[in-house]
C-alpha cells in the first residue's frame, strides 16, 4: 500500500502485482527504494537501485522500471495518482544527475544517469 494513493489505485497496483506473479507490496517497496534512493546525499545516490526480488521478467531489475510497469497498466486516475507521488523522487534525481552521454539511447532516462 502506497500512503496518498485512493483505495482503489491501491487495488490497482495489487492485481498488477498478483497478474505478474510479484509479491504482495513489491510496488510499495520499489516505491520506498525509489524515494530513498532520490533523497540520500549526492555522493550517495545508488546507482542501480535493485530490487531484492529478480523475478522481473522483462529482464531489468531496477525498482523505477516496476514502477513504470505499474504505470502504464493502470488506469487514467490511478495512473495520474501514481505519478504524482513518484514525481517528487524523478525530480530529485534529474538535479543530482547527469544524462550520461555514452548509455544506449533505447535505456529509460533513469538508467542513462550519472551521478554529478
Amino acid at each position: 500500500m502506497i500512503r496518498g494513493l485512493s483505495a482503489s489505485a491501491n487495488r490497482q497496483i495489487a492485481a498488477f502485482e498478483r497478474s505478474h506473479g510479484l509479491p504482495a507490496g513489491e510496488v510499495a517497496h520499489a516505491f520506498h527504494r525509489w524515494n530513498a534512493s532520490a533523497r540520500r546525499p549526492r555522493g550517495e545516490l545508488d546507482p542501480f537501485c535493485e530490487r531484492d526480488d529478480t523475478d522481473l521478467r522483462n529482464g531489468d531489475h531496477h525498482v523505477r522500471t516496476l514502477l513504470e510497469m505499474t504505470l502504464r497498466a493502470l488506469k487514467s486516475k490511478a495512473r495520474r495518482e501514481l505519478s504524482a507521488v513518484i514525481g517528487p523522487a524523478d525530480e530529485h534525481v534529474l538535479d543530482r544527475t547527469l544524462n550520461n552521454p555514452f548509455a544506449p539511447q533505447d535505456l529509460p532516462w533513469w538508467m542513462r544517469r550519472i551521478g554529478a
